[in-house]
């Protein structure tokens, strides 16, 4: 499988993040990389997270990305997430090596009011 992308950064706006990274340095032999992104939100007890859920929009998607980039729109308001980006291929679900990705936390602030 491939290595983690690299140089991973992020622009938060209100509740929407825009994640880019660079392909990673190691694309394991194949040219049929792709992308997926992971996203965790985390409650008050700092041990506890979750799976963002359904509600959480993806631009241009979660997963099967050719592009470096993502827009995630419709996050909840003051709240602490964390985003894992993951480099895979061909053969990526089927190694038994740890996952590698790129991963940033972020806190979201204001909600943005309706006109």
């Amino acid at each position: 499988p491939p290595s983690a992308p690299q140089n991973l950064v992020y622009n938060i706006n209100q509740t929407t993040v825009n994640l880019e990274w660079s392909p990673p340095a190691d694309t394991g032999g194949r040219n049929d990389v792709t992308y997926r992104v992971i996203c965790r939100r985390y409650s008050w007890e700092p041990e506890e997270c979750v799976p963002c859920g359904p509600n959480v929009g993806y631009s241009p998607a979660q997963s099967g990305l050719a592009d470096t980039y993502v827009s995630i729109t419709d996050l909840l308001a003051h709240a602490n997430y964390t985003f894992e980006v993951e480099a895979v291929n061909g053969v990526s679900d089927l190694s038994r090596t740890q996952r590698l990705f790129a991963a940033v936390s972020i806190a979201t602030g204001q909600a943005g009011k309706a006109i």
